[in-house]
């Protein structure tokens, strides 16, 4: 299915920024905190390395305050872009596996 739309919501443009970024970044953050547990030092607190499972546990506190700042900041430079593209053209969404719902 594909919709063409001259604007895209804030909020929508958000939530697929925030659920796209979180779940990325829970891979990540998960893969480090792993690591940490076997002595890598991949996890930094105030410039210290965490290791064991309190590497694994600070990179899980990490992770949503990593995900919703770069979410927020993509989010707001996305905002500017799209609008000056609306001037110009169209956005074009295809989307596969559609499920409809009825109210």
């Amino acid at each position: 299915m594909h919709i063409e739309a001259r604007k895209i919501s804030k909020a929508s443009l958000f939530r697929l920024l925030t659920l796209g970024l979180g779940c990325g970044f829970f891979v990540l953050f998960t893969l480090c905190g792993i690591a940490s547990i076997f002595g890598a030092d991949t996890v930094s607190w105030n410039g210290e390395s965490v290791t064991g499972v309190m590497g694994l546990a600070a990179a899980l506190l990490m992770w949503p305050l990593f995900s919703l700042f770069f979410a927020l900041f993509i989010w707001l430079v996305s905002i500017f872009g799209l609008w000056l593209y609306a001037f110009f053209g169209t956005l074009t969404f295809e989307f596969r596996d559609v499920v409809s719902k009825e109210e």
